[in-house]
């Protein structure tokens, strides 16, 4: 099996309802245009004349509460891999759970992703984590950034920050940080033009357990991507439009949905049991813009 084609399962567009974005509770639809237009979401404590912010979360609620569901799905259960290896089999991957102690604002303006160790004797009985999928999704000329500390950079653990278009035709997904704890597959960032792992472009780039912004830039050029970017910075990953067999990203109304997860063993961690546990994955603010 391809080493990306297991992050591609999550199955989530395929259950979900038609929910109209920003509805509590509801299960994100991943996939093209929004149902009707979309609010530039910025709070009168947050605002600034520039960039307006077509999506601002800075997760500054209470000590222990979830994501704010009006804009986050929490994904109650790790996806199932169709033809897995031996590593992607269920009794191999650890749980994705929605409970408080799994995900979680630590009242200090960060969300929390955490994964655990447990009794049991399978991974997937001792591990659990936490997947949040964005409920709102954004376009092309559109530029993201996340503020990410990976304090999960341990054997079994495969955190990432990453946007996924679910389309089973024309499905597309951008990691913009994943690091694997099985310490083989190289970390960094990727594009994937295809669902099924078979059109990617990648960058190996350096991956610490320090505060780091995340930035992409997606254009009618291509995607360009900074770590802890400052004006003048040159990127240091590009990819150009259509430079990818069945490139997606162009086409019209296309779009795509944050997510933030630490997944537990399969193929990307494998074996956690020299892992330090509990890890965590911490994210101080998620932005977009225009241009």
């Amino acid at each position: 099996m391809d080493r990306r084609s297991v992050m591609f399962m999550m199955g989530l567009g395929a259950a979900a309802a038609a929910l109209p974005v920003g509805v509590a509770g509801a299960e994100p639809v991943i996939g093209d245009s929004p149902p009707g237009p979309v609010d530039v979401v910025t709070p009168p404590e947050a605002a600034a004349p520039a960039p307006a912010f077509l999506f601002q979360e800075e997760f500054n609620g209470p000590a222990g509460a979830p994501p704010d569901p009006a804009w986050w799905h929490i994904v109650p259960a790790r996806e199932l891999i169709r033809n897995p290896n031996e590593w992607d089999k269920p009794f191999n991957m650890g749980r994705y759970v929605t409970d408080q102690e799994h995900v979680f604002q630590d009242g200090a303006g960060n969300l929390v992703i955490r994964a655990t160790r447990g009794p049991g004797t399978t991974i997937q009985e001792k591990y659990a984590s936490a997947k949040v999928v964005g409920l709102w999704r954004g376009a092309i000329g559109t530029t993201w950034e996340a503020r990410v500390k990976l304090n999960c950079l341990t054997d079994g653990a495969w955190p990432a920050f990453w946007l996924v278009n679910e389309d089973p035709v024309r499905g597309g997904e951008v990691d913009l940080v994943e690091w694997y704890g099985n310490r083989d597959w190289p970390s960094g960032t990727t594009v994937h033009a295809r669902l099924d792992g078979e059109s990617f472009a990648t960058n190996r780039h350096p991956i610490d357990s320090d505060w780091h912004t995340w930035r992409m830039s997606w254009m009618p050029t291509g995607m360009y991507f900074w770590k802890d970017y400052a004006p003048g910075m040159e990127p240091f990953f590009q990819v150009p439009a259509n430079s990818l067999q069945d490139w997606p990203f162009n086409d019209p109304g296309y779009t795509l949905a944050p997510v933030f997860n630490i997944a537990v063993g399969g193929s990307g961690g494998r074996e956690p049991a020299a892992g330090n546990y509990p890890a965590e994955m911490l994210i101080d603010w998620i932005r977009v813009f225009q241009g």
